[in-house]
């Protein structure tokens, strides 16, 4: 009697045992999960402690751990003389990579509203190495380039905002011809990145030579009617380094982890200036900050937007394909072709405004003989000769407009001075490294020119799925700048009306090793743990029910 009761607890026990297991397992397939979730996405959001002190996401965000390396590849041009003085087709080498190792701190964070936003300023650093660089190159390379002061400046007798009179063109003409400033230069790998040259024009520009002169001979109306640059000397990322760009107010993800990092306000607006870019959608400020985040739970449909500071306008990003970084499976966003067609409709406001009327590439269009008897528009129904629809409708001059031209695909205009609230200096041109996402006319206006997808497509995110969170960067963009004949400007009389690029930077960014164990660990690992941990506590549970039954039957 003893042992039978002693069986019966036991067959409670084991019955109990295995319903726990049973409802374990449940538990953990259907709400675990949930709450997982919510303990990861509460431990991404950007919050401080109590004593305010930064929680260990904010900490992340304040120091990234990534390593960014910068190379910069120059394309020398190989032929200036003839460029010069016969109008020839540019010839360029491509020379590089200079390698640069990028490295970032986020500085004087404060939270508001509740914490749901934060405010910080971005500080960069950039460090040359050679060991990575290319064997046979050198900080104090000297590369041969468009000159972008003189260009600037015969460019500007032909902007609408500046009214030059013909005296006025002939003081500039001669005080380019005094400085030595010629259509091309070569300055040193450095100097035009980081450090500057001191270039002849700025020199005399901000030493008074320019109202001596202003004074003697034009009735102290200024001889440089444009605004001379706030730059003591020469180039492209002048007083970067060590430097920061403007302040930025974003979403901490408190209350809506979907919307961690996106932008608040940047340099204290909400939209870009409207000097800047035409249209309102061309002007809005959208997403993270250079794509840093994204939401969780990410899917091929997705559409990610960012704001690139150094090239003054947002992006979208959209799904390409599955990959593998360190370990982890992430998915691979890119900023599509669309993105960089500025004769979309949806891109107007991004357009290159051509004031000097120009056709740089002739018959890039490939249209049939334009026949303007047939054109049906009219006043009340017009058509817009931009969009890339219509540009060799019959209404149409392929490509020409007035007296300017449309731009093919794959350029936008620089219209800020890189990451800062101040109208550009330079009439430079951005585009993917080889001119990727342009015509072949394009391709083929500049010899040299090689454009390969794998090792030129501009801008790309790879993003941990569950989190959203970045595993891997690259970064590919072109600095080009418009060179044309301008005969009031006699060294500028015989140029080609050409697109000459310049350099381009292609960039990469990893993660730190232990930023990879704490993405396996967290967001790969414990879910999958807990997800098989589930699986067999039922199993088990399921076996033990099941062995109960046959004991009991056996006995």
């Amino acid at each position: 009697i003893m042992r039978m009761k002693w069986v019966k607890k036991c067959d409670v026990c084991l019955w109990i045992l295995a319903v726990v297991l049973i409802a374990w397992g449940v538990f953990g397939l259907t709400l675990l999960p949930g709450i997982y979730d919510n303990i990861v996405h509460s431990s991404m959001v950007l919050a401080q402690k109590y004593d305010e002190s930064l929680g260990f996401s904010a900490q992340l965000f304040s120091k990234p751990p990534m390593i960014n390396k910068m190379k910069f590849f120059f394309f020398n041009l190989t032929n200036v003389d003839e460029v010069v003085y016969e109008g020839a087709k540019p010839r360029v080498v491509e020379i590089g990579p200079y390698t640069f190792v990028e490295s970032e701190e986020k500085q004087y964070l404060k939270f508001r509203n509740d914490d749901t936003e934060v405010f910080y300023e971005n500080y960069k650093k950039f460090i040359y190495h050679d060991e990575l660089s290319c064997a046979d190159c050198d900080y104090s390379d000297n590369v041969a380039i468009p000159n972008a002061v003189q260009i600037g400046a015969s460019a500007s007798f032909y902007d609408p905002k500046y009214v030059i009179s013909d005296t006025g063109k002939s003081l500039i003409a001669a005080f380019l011809l005094i400085t030595g400033e010629n259509p091309f230069n070569m300055p040193k790998v450095g100097d035009l990145l980081f450090d500057g040259y001191n270039d002849p024009m700025l020199t005399a520009a901000h030493s008074g030579v320019v109202n001596f002169i202003s004074d003697a001979f034009n009735d102290g109306v200024s001889i440089i009617p444009f605004p001379v640059p706030d730059m003591q000397t020469m180039a492209y990322f002048n007083g970067y380094n060590n430097s920061r760009d403007e302040n930025y107010w974003i979403k901490t993800g408190k209350g809506d982890v979907d919307h961690l990092g996106e932008i608040v306000t940047w340099a204290d607006k909400k939209l870009l200036p409207e000097s800047w870019w035409s249209t309102k959608q061309a002007r809005m400020i959208n997403g993270s900050d250079t794509g840093s985040f994204a939401k969780p739970n990410l899917n091929e449909d997705d559409v990610i937007p960012m704001f690139h500071s150094y090239l003054c306008r947002s992006f979208n990003a959209v799904y390409e394909k599955r990959t593998n970084v360190a370990g982890i499976p992430s998915m691979s966003f890119q900023v599509p072709y669309e993105e960089w067609d500025t004769t979309l409709p949806r891109n107007k406001g991004f357009r290159y405004i051509n004031n000097e009327g120009r056709d740089y590439f002739p018959g890039w269009l490939q249209c049939p003989k334009w026949n303007a008897s047939t054109c049906r528009a009219t006043a009340n129904d017009p058509l817009d000769c931009n969009d890339a629809a219509n540009l060799c409708n019959d209404c149409c001059k392929k490509g020409k407009i007035g007296d300017s031209y449309v731009m093919p695909p794959g350029f936008f205009p620089l219209a800020c001075y890189p990451g800062r609230m101040q109208e550009s200096p330079f009439a430079v041109l951005w585009s993917p490294p080889h001119m990727l996402y342009s015509p072949d006319a394009v391709v083929r206006s500049v010899n040299g020119m090689q454009p390969d997808p794998d090792r030129h497509q501009p801008i790309g995110y790879d993003h941990e799925q569950y989190s959203g969170m970045v595993t891997h960067v690259t970064y590919r963009v072109q600095v080009n700048m418009p060179v044309f004949s301008n005969p009031d400007v006699p060294t500028n009389s015989h140029l080609p009306d050409a697109i000459v690029p310049m350099f381009y930077e292609d960039s990469e960014a990893y993660l730190k090793d232990f930023a990879y164990s704490y993405f396996r660990i967290g967001f790969l690992f414990m879910p999958t743990f807990l997800m098989w941990l589930s699986i067999a506590t039922i199993i088990l549970g399921v076996l033990i029910a099941i062995l109960i039954c046959i004991l009991r039957a056996r006995r």
